[in-house]
């Protein structure tokens, strides 16, 4: 489920909390004083383009799995290494050539790897796994009740999708209220609620 942050319009008080897509308010109560708290979008100190913000949070450390090219000095063989950097592995550390076994090998820069590349095998950080094909990976989304999403994905459209049909089922529900409040067809429905029969 998405965070949202809202802002009491009060206090100031600034608060995260946790709602369904097709549920999230514009507006809760201020835990700190009761009033009401908007929703805002919030943006990291490090995102922002005001000069007087704190310093960038950016951080040199390098995490996870990367695939990397090398190229064998002695043997001329292109060949691709998985680093883990958790490990402390690093891509300028000598590879072994699987060809001819040496270690003179050279790390060749390559574009980044990302899930939309035509490039495998390659790990998927949001998978958590390593991926052979593009089979593979419909394989393991399948398998986890995930549907896979290539290229853009526009969130404010499939907001609007769910909004959309929201309103749709709320307006359905107040027509269907409205015939059995008015439509003449309930008459003795409503007749019967009265009298406590129902």
């Amino acid at each position: 489920m998405p965070v949202y942050s809202f802002k009491c319009t009060s206090c100031k008080n600034e608060q995260d909390m946790l709602f369904s897509m097709s549920n999230r308010p514009k507006s809760i109560d201020c835990g700190v004083c009761g009033s009401l708290s908007k929703r805002v979008f919030k943006v990291d100190k490090a995102q922002s383009n005001d000069p007087w913000t704190e310093k960038s949070y950016k951080t040199t450390r390098t995490r996870g799995l990367v695939m990397h090219m090398y190229k064998c000095n002695d043997c001329e063989n292109s060949f691709e290494e998985l680093i883990d950097f958790g490990k402390g592995q690093h891509w300028e550390d000598k590879q072994s050539c699987p060809s001819c076994g040496s270690n003179n090998s050279s790390w060749i820069p390559t574009a980044k790897i990302d899930r939309f590349s035509e490039k495998f095998p390659y790990f998927d950080h949001g998978l958590g796994v390593m991926l052979k094909n593009k089979q593979h990976r419909l394989d393991i989304c399948k398998a986890r009740g995930l549907t896979p999403v290539d290229g853009d994905w526009d969130v404010d459209k499939e907001f609007s999708k769910i909004d959309s049909r929201t309103e749709r089922e709320e307006k359905e529900y107040a027509d269907y209220c409205d015939r059995l409040d008015n439509h003449p067809a309930f008459r003795q429905y409503r007749e019967s609620q009265d009298k406590g029969l129902v």
